[in-house]
């Protein structure tokens, strides 16, 4: 899998200048000579730079003994407003993104001048709650030799990579039916690949699906849950699924699996491999506790020219918490295990433990906790990889005031955010984190990590981890839980960005080598690439609002940088060009006077029952910089339009769903809640 990085090693002569445009650069450094880049180094064309995913550069011109030297080349502020968080790709010196509401954009990767901008214009109107949050998410594009693609909802789109036109647009799910994409497409075989969720709602079964890249005409589909048991199952595999959800299935609840990240295309054997998330069975835990819920939790193979199944890992059993989707980031590599070459997938799972798994059979041939605090499970079968619940977990059993807690808690141990693979180290670097929750028979804490007295605190952790030795090398400490992907190259250096830094660090030791304030946060790993002799580093950079996550913004962000402007930076050896800070967000004055304290808690609960959080944020707090408006800086005339937008609809086309069944006192609590919101950010700017 590494033919790509070989080179021969002749001189090359570096540009004295690189020409800039008006995204803000100045001239670039002098010229420097060393051995000449591998072929493909000017192309970064797959999520994870080659098929492999290895998130890997062969490139070394900048090093351990010369980073203290990347300065700034140029930044391009973005035409999407929500901060991007996908790898940027890059295929004939332009780079390739995409944001929420089906939007992309193309940027010259001399210049930073912006090529052209794709915007689908997509009508929500019959789209339910969920499906239109999926719009809300997007975590980047697909290339291939004509086109850019890109998920958007329940549609996919093909774009000319020279012009930004639409080729095509191609239905992937019924907007009215809670389902959705918001990953990143992959591609192989003259195919493209996504993955549908519902959110882990809970309404309806996820599943992955084969597009003919020319056409975007549908060629297979592969669910991971069974469905109707009135009707005959799809497969052999869904009848065998059926019986592992109990009599209660499709009663209570009509499952989840939903496929929204961690999928790679096998050249070597010809698979797709896709990771299921957790069966959705919120509010129905003691029903489900116990059952392996087929094929939730689970790492899927199968044939990627047909959907044919091949093979399935069940990586954790009985999940009715959440933290057991295998959905995180997947890489293939060709490791030396006991004296054998074996071509394995690797993942940093959601659960905790890392798996090594032969990518041909699905034989499991490690599975081990690769360094964060894990309370959760009862020992590993090695055999299977599979990982079952303690059943202290079991809150409904626990008596009225005892709390029982989970770790890692229901966002994991580590999610989308991309791995590295250093086959020069042989070392995976994982941006992880500790995030606990706290159960009771009245339910869930999920932030208990925040309470002064908690046994784990919530915190990020990037680690070197030794997938053959099965041991963690180094790590380093993050303050705020969720940072970015990560990016490892020849020169010894792994890069990873976090809410207002970007990090280098010894790829060997740890060892913090260089840092730059950006002043915003960064998700997106990192790529690199090398073009007129120059390497350059390109880093995604915004408000993370282009991923769930960012609904909660202190789980990604600092206040000075949550409401930070979508742009993509660029790094080079010498660069001279200076990134301009902006003031920390500020709401202004409310339009209207405090409310009353019962109406606010009124409109408080009307807010988190209906799920409103999730697209205009915990607590209110919310960027605004894109389509969603932070509603604590919402004019009194918007407020007063609530009724209409509520009842009537008067911005479904733009995602916002009706609520027919809430009440004018409600409606008034909500305006309630929001005024008083508002105050408390005001008056806590002056304090």
């Amino acid at each position: 899998m590494r033919g790509w990085f070989c080179g021969s090693a002749i001189p090359i002569t570096l540009l004295a200048t690189l020409a800039l445009g008006a995204a803000g650069g100045r001239a670039a450094s002098p010229a420097r000579t060393g051995a000449a880049p591998p072929p493909g180094s000017d192309q970064w064309s797959y999520l994870g730079g080659a098929p492999d995913s290895h998130q890997f550069s062969a490139l070394h011109q900048i090093n351990a003994q010369n980073v203290h030297s990347l300065g700034l080349l140029w930044y391009s502020d973005l035409p999407i407003p929500e901060g991007l968080i996908g790898n940027p790709l890059v295929e004939d010196g332009v780079v390739y993104q995409s944001g929420p509401w089906g939007r992309a954009v193309a940027t010259d990767i001399v210049t930073g001048k912006t090529l052209w901008e794709f915007d689908a214009h997509m009508d929500l109107s019959s789209y339910s709650q969920m499906s239109a949050m999926t719009a809300t998410v997007n975590r980047g594009v697909a290339l291939d030799q004509d086109n850019v693609y890109l998920a958007g909802g329940c549609s996919l789109f093909a774009v000319n990579r020279k012009t930004g036109a639409q080729v095509w647009q191609a239905p992937v799910c019924e907007p009215g039916h809670d389902l959705g994409a918001d990953s990143s497409p992959r591609v192989g075989g003259g195919k493209v690949f996504v993955g549908i969720t519902n959110m882990q709602s809970g309404t309806n079964r996820g599943y992955a699906l084969a597009l003919d890249a020319k056409t975007g005409h549908e060629l297979w589909r592969f669910y991971t849950v069974p469905g109707d048991p009135a009707k005959p199952p799809e497969n052999a595999q869904m009848a065998l699924a059926a019986k592992t959800w109990g009599s209660r299935y499709w009663i209570d609840t009509r499952g989840s699996g939903g496929v929204w990240e961690g999928m790679v295309y096998d050249p070597q054997t010809g698979l797709l491999i896709f990771g299921a998330g957790n069966p959705g069975v919120d509010g129905h835990q003691q029903e489900f506790s116990g059952k392996e819920m087929l094929y939730t939790d689970s790492l899927i193979a199968v044939n990627a020219a047909t959907g044919q199944y091949v093979w399935h890992v069940h990586e954790t059993t009985g999940d009715v918490f959440h933290p057991g989707d295998a959905t995180a980031h997947l890489q293939l590599a060709d490791l030396q295990i006991d004296g054998q070459t074996r071509h394995v997938v690797m993942q940093a799972a959601k659960n905790g433990y890392f798996y090594v798994v032969d990518a041909r059979t699905g034989q499991v041939i490690s599975a081990d906790e690769y360094g964060i605090p894990d309370i959760n499970w009862e020992p590993v079968d090695k055999e299977t990889g599979t990982v079952t619940y303690r059943s202290a977990l079991d809150f409904w059993k626990l008596p009225p005031g005892t709390k029982v807690l989970m770790q890692p808690g229901g966002f994991g141990a580590h999610t989308w955010e991309l791995c590295s693979y250093n086959p020069d180290t042989g070392l995976v670097y994982i941006p992880a984190f500790v995030f606990p929750s706290e159960w009771s028979s009245a339910g869930i804490n999920e932030y208990a990590g925040f309470s002064a007295d908690s046994k784990y605190k919530n915190h990020g952790v990037l680690i070197a981890w030794d997938p053959v030795a099965k041991a963690e090398r180094w790590h380093v400490d993050h303050p705020i839980t969720i940072n970015g992907g990560v990016l490892s190259t020849a020169g010894g250096v792994v890069f990873q960005g976090t809410p207002g830094k970007l990090y280098a660090y010894d790829a060997k030791t740890g060892r913090t080598l260089w840092s730059y304030d950006t002043h915003s946060v960064v998700l997106g790993a990192p790529s690199t690439v090398m073009i007129q002799g120059r390497q350059i580093l390109l880093v995604p950079s915004g408000d993370g609002n282009s991923v769930a996550a960012a609904k909660t913004a202190f789980l990604i962000s600092t206040p000075d940088t949550m409401a930070a402007p979508s742009r993509l930076l660029a790094f080079a050896l010498g660069g001279t060009a200076t990134l301009p800070s902006r003031p920390p967000k500020m709401i202004q004055q409310p339009p209207l006077p405090r409310q009353p304290r019962a109406a606010a808690e009124l409109g408080k609960t009307v807010f988190a029952k209906n799920g409103c959080g999730s697209c205009h944020g915990e607590e209110l707090i919310a960027s605004g910089n894109g389509r969603i408006p932070d509603l604590r800086t919402a004019p009194e005339s918007l407020l007063q339009l609530m009724p209409q937008i509520l009842h009537d609809g008067l911005f479904r086309s733009q995602g916002m769903p009706l609520f027919p069944n809430i009440t004018d006192q409600q409606i008034t609590g909500l305006q309630a809640y929001i005024i008083n919101a508002a105050w408390e950010a005001y008056d806590g700017q002056h304090r």
